[in-house]
């Protein structure tokens, strides 16, 4: 047997071997899968990472069950939970934020667990907080099992509280009020104050809202004499100058505990280590103490649920994991492995969690705690009372005899969205049908047109000639080879652009909010009501001002940067250009993200180098994010300078083309540098410049990233984009009808500008 037929031979072999092995290995695995029961679990954060550890002992305990846990961040959590419940593709349990529980629930996404907690010996409503336990309850039903929890308390300084004459943290309003105010008095100064006693953000509910429940008010209700009196004296902080206006917001906590210009600060749990571990220096010089209160001393209440959802194919399996994490042994592991305290009051028995002092304070804090109402529409409420709290704040000209006016108009925006009306339903089959005629119609109509030579129309009656009609058949079957190129294009086209447009235009006419997601009879067909709210409405004026006013300065203002670097970096003289074109470039690739970063260190008010170049300077510094008369301006520097970079490189180009004989001709003329660059360099950039103002102008009039990252649109709605309107809208508020509305106003407003340069450039502002 020659050498090569013997190689030839093993090859064969191994081959075989290997297929074999192979092909019972995957055997083995797929009957070994198959005998299993798969749980999926989705978990976030953090949690998401260490649950693997419990899951693991959940199997062990369970043979034949395999657990498959999947991490989801935290800022991504919402969107993946609402897409696979769109996709009919949910995890079996899920770990849920409170604040998320109305939305699913109303979405028909969550298992109702009454069933399964009467045939269940470890889980029952009375071994939960009360607080907790409210989370997980939406319209008188079950969704959710508190798997932990956290609340609220007071983190102090010890020494500087002494230093101010006060020996033990306040119990109350009064004596909050005092310690600021001595804190305050012995930090101030040559008129600066340098420390205060209590940070307060100027929008923020879930700061404000234990007040009003330590009053024992009505959230639904402000102008109630209680929740206007807890309103009064959250605003006396700021304006008695007891709390950080606006400067709070990129200061960091713990540095500010640290250096001592925070005496005291409302967090929770996950501080207490976090403290320990990173200002090890204030060993024993700091406590924590259950909230100050009027009539009570509660508390905001968080944490999470375990949910089930409806679509699971393993409720029961899915219902023992959740049991098997709701068992106080289970929960004090847990403890240990997170440091998330237990939602289970059992738990809190432990020697673990009663006898360490820091730890106790928040199980005497869970005693008394609450949490936002748990409905759909809490989103919008919530907005309404932040931009409500924020104005009152804000504005000098409101003064405290005015809050009850405020209150009484909140507590009719309150009471509209509560109470809205509906619409007749309309029915979602009809509406499909309507939407793919009107696309239809419209592929025809434009099929027709391109047809059709208007030119050879002007004045003349169309005339078909009957060959032509003879030969359309010939024609067409000619033709089929080419529409079948263009057909994938053409579909994907109409399935992923045109049938969307036509359907947004068909939801602008409808009511369609969060209910109408789970129930199709529930969108009613409201004509063009929503467009009749749009012009009606105060924040889309604000918005349209704002995202005008931004584009009006920062195209200007972009260009001219561009053109400037631009004309100086193609002059033969400057060396490196490549790496100034690389680095004049990168702001353009960067994320928006990465560029908030650098541009919020910058603007701020106690560190920023901005702010210290004033100082420096002896002139006078401002709060640039925090002051509406300075937030938009700081966004428009901001995003001309991320935005340059492109327009510099299409200038580049347009320079470069320009021949180099109009320069010597206009120099042997006797033109100097600024006369060559009037009349040679921006005539030769018509057409270039043209193109970069449409394009600037159509993306700064969709402007989103910044004040989302930024101001979140805020303060006062000094910040807020039509885009950045419509998105709160449809994806926070889930008002889809509204926000679609809003998507084709903005479409109308782009397509006016576009319109119009284009002319402008048709008329004869072109380069012959």
């Amino acid at each position: 047997m020659s050498c090569e037929h013997m190689k030839t031979v093993m090859g064969s072999m191994i081959h075989t071997i290997l297929s074999v092995f192979v092909f019972v290995f995957l055997s083995s695995n797929i009957a070994f899968s198959s005998s299993r029961q798969i749980l999926n679990v989705w978990a976030m954060g953090e949690e998401g990472l260490k649950i693997t550890e419990l899951a693991r002992e959940f199997e062990s305990e369970n043979p034949g069950v395999k657990v498959i846990t999947q991490a989801i961040p935290w800022d991504a959590a919402h969107e993946k939970l609402l897409t696979a419940v769109v996709g009919k593709l949910p995890p079996d349990v899920s770990q849920m934020g409170t604040t998320w529980m109305a939305e699913f629930a109303t979405l028909k996404a969550l298992e109702p667990l009454e069933s399964y907690m009467d045939q269940s010996k470890t889980i029952r409503e009375q071994n939960f907080f009360e607080g907790s336990w409210k989370t997980a309850v939406v319209n008188g039903k079950v969704y959710g099992i508190p798997w932990y929890v956290d609340t609220r308390v007071l983190f102090y300084r010890k020494d500087l509280l002494l230093q101010a004459g006060f020996k033990k943290p306040p119990e109350n309003w009064d004596e909050l009020k005092d310690v600021c105010r001595a804190i305050v008095r012995i930090n101030t100064h040559n008129g600066k104050v340098n420390g205060y006693g209590l940070p307060l953000p100027v929008r923020g509910w879930g700061e404000f809202l234990p007040f009003v429940w330590q009053n024992e008010g009505d959230v639904f209700h402000p102008s109630d004499p209680k929740f206007e009196e807890a309103l009064k004296f959250y605003v006396s902080f700021f304006r008695e100058n007891l709390t950080p206006l606006g400067r709070s917001a990129d200061i960091d906590v713990l540095q500010a505990f640290k250096s001592g210009f925070y005496s005291m600060f409302v967090s929770g749990p996950w501080m207490v280590e976090l403290i320990q571990r990173e200002l090890p220096e204030l060993d024993g010089k700091w406590g924590v103490a259950v909230l100050p209160g009027k009539i009570k001393r509660t508390s905001f209440v968080g944490g999470c649920n375990l949910v089930v959802f409806k679509d699971s194919k393993h409720k029961e399996l899915a219902w023992k994991f959740v049991e098997f994490l709701s068992s106080p042994e289970v929960q004090l592991k847990w403890f240990h492995v997170m440091k998330d305290l237990p939602s289970t009051k059992e738990a809190w028995k432990y020697p673990d969690l009663n006898t360490n002092p820091m730890l106790k304070v928040f199980g005497e804090q869970m005693k008394d705690t609450n949490s936002p109402p748990v409905i759909p529409e809490w989103e919008q409420i919530a907005n309404i009372i932040d931009t409500r709290m924020e104005a009152i704040i804000l504005k000098e000209k409101v003064l405290d005899k005015n809050i009850p006016s405020d209150l009484r108009a909140l507590d009719k925006e309150i009471d509209e969205i509560v109470h809205r009306k509906k619409a007749p339903p309309i029915k979602i089959k009809v509406f499909l049908f309507e939407t793919l005629a009107v696309v239809g119609i419209i592929a025809l109509l434009g099929s027709l047109i391109s047809k059709i030579n208007l030119e050879k129309l002007k004045g003349t009656p169309l005339v078909i000639p009957k060959a032509n009609l003879i030969d359309f058949k010939t024609t067409f079957i000619r033709s089929i080879p080419g529409y079948l190129f263009v057909a994938p294009a053409i579909i994907i086209l109409t399935l992923f652009l045109f049938v969307p447009v036509i359907f947004s235009f068909l939801v602008s006419l409808t009511d369609w909010n969060i209910y109408g997601l789970a129930d199709s009879n529930m969108v009613g067909f409201v004509g063009l009501k929503n467009y009749v709210n749009v012009f009606q409405d105060p924040i889309f004026w604000k918005s349209l001002w704002n995202t005008l006013l931004f584009t009006g300065v920062g195209v200007p203002l972009t260009i001219m940067v561009s053109l400037l670097f631009a004309t100086v970096l193609n002059e033969k003289f400057i060396k490196f250009k490549t790496f100034f074109r690389t680095a004049y470039f990168i702001p353009v690739v960067s994320t928006i993200v990465a560029v908030a970063v650098i541009w919020r260190w910058l603007y701020n008010p106690e560190y920023g180098l901005l702010n210290y170049m004033l100082k420096c300077l002896s002139l006078p510094q401002f709060n640039w994010l925090a002051d509406p008369k300075t937030a938009l301006a700081s966004l428009i520097l901001m995003a001309a300078w991320k935005n340059f970079g492109y327009n510099m490189v299409i200038f580049l180009a347009g320079l470069q083309s320009i021949p180099e004989t109009l320069y010597e001709s206009a120099r042997i003329d006797g033109a100097n540098a600024w006369q060559l660059f009037l009349h040679v360099t921006l005539p030769g950039l018509r057409t270039t410049t043209i193109f970069v103002i449409i394009m600037s102008t159509i993306g700064y009039l969709q402007f989103f990233a910044e004040p989302y990252i930024m101001t979140k649109g805020g303060p006062l709605n000094s910040t807020m984009s039509i885009v950045l309107y419509m998105y709160n809208q449809g994806f926070k508020f889930f008002e889809l009808g509204y926000a679609s509305a809003l998507a084709y106003v903005l479409f109308g407003i782009v397509f006016m500008f576009t319109f119009i340069q284009i002319r402008i450039r048709k008329s004869g502002f072109t380069l012959n």
